[in-house]
């Protein structure tokens, strides 16, 4: 299996997505809950189907695309449970279609077949084998999921809402699309300097990266922070919600980029000077020239 084509191994990827919605959808049905709770439980066994798939064809990063493709889904199935639709709605649909298509694409193009796993699971791995099948179901698949879930929460809520669409929520619509253009960007200007032979060993200081460290970690905690925004203008009492783009953002803070910056200070020479000039997360001008 770990010899599969890639267009094998993506058409493998969608049947298991395609089971993972069945079986979320028949939890979603069969449980006597609240439907909030019961979208919660639905997307919980969908991500159970898809971690077991990586079980199964010893790959993790069979759960890499879930982040991206259930939000849209999940925010469909909102609307035909609430039965509303206003301009909102329409506007949110589009901003979640826009920022899961971009980041689904980049995931393919990245990905390289069922022989590739992403190097953070593999580096978890090997450095605690022990606490692999915990790593692996909840660090890897669970969290990411409830996090993602919390995010969108705001979005339910605004589904269940119809009324007058105003400035706020226009305003966050508009935070949405400039975060997903900022990820095109700053992914587009990094896999253009991955191509370059020139740059094997070093590290992007061009471009957005002159300005931030992780440019596209900030498009993704920003487009959070959109939705969050586009629900305040319709349910503005709802302000408490906003432990899910909280949530978000403190992941990104505390794990996605601790991660990522101490492989970078092992293999790229001149991190070290690069992090002290150039901003973690916002679009900031250096603080000095990078080495």
């Amino acid at each position: 299996m770990k010899n599969m084509p890639k267009p094998l191994s993506l058409l493998v990827v969608l049947i298991v997505y395609v089971v993972a919605f069945l079986a979320g959808l028949l939890m979603f049905w069969l449980l006597p809950l609240p439907p909030v709770w019961r979208f919660l439980c639905a997307d919980v066994v969908a991500t159970v189907v898809v971690w077991a798939s990586g079980l199964v064809f010893s790959n993790s990063s069979m759960y890499d695309p879930y982040w991206s493709v259930a939000p849209p889904i999940m925010y469909i199935c909102f609307l035909l449970t609430a039965r509303v639709f206003d301009a909102a709605d329409a506007l949110i649909i589009a901003v979640l279609l826009f920022w899961s298509v971009r980041l689904t694409l980049n995931w393919i193009i990245g990905w390289e077949g069922m022989h590739h796993q992403d190097w953070r699971y593999t580096m978890l791995h090997d450095k605690n084998p022990a606490l692999w099948p915990l790593t692996n179901f909840f660090g890897i698949n669970m969290i990411p999921t409830l996090v993602v879930f919390a995010a969108l929460v705001p979005a339910y809520y605004c589904a269940q809402h119809t009324g007058r669409l105003s400035a706020l929520t226009i305003a966050g619509a508009v935070i949405c699309f400039i975060a997903v253009v900022l990820q095109i960007v700053s992914d587009g200007q990094m896999r253009r300097f991955r191509k370059d032979p020139a740059n094997k060993g070093r590290h992007i200081t061009g471009g957005l990266w002159k300005y931030s460290r992780h440019p596209n970690y900030l498009g993704e905690v920003s487009f959070w922070w959109g939705v969050y925004i586009m629900m305040l203008g319709q349910l503005p009492e709802m302000w408490w919600l906003i432990f899910g783009p909280v949530l978000m953002t403190l992941m990104f803070l505390f794990i996605s980029i601790p991660l990522m910056e101490k492989r970078l200070l092992d293999t790229r020479h001149g991190y070290a000077d690069y992090k002290k000039a150039t901003s973690m997360l916002l679009l900031l001008p250096p603080r000095r020239a990078a080495e």
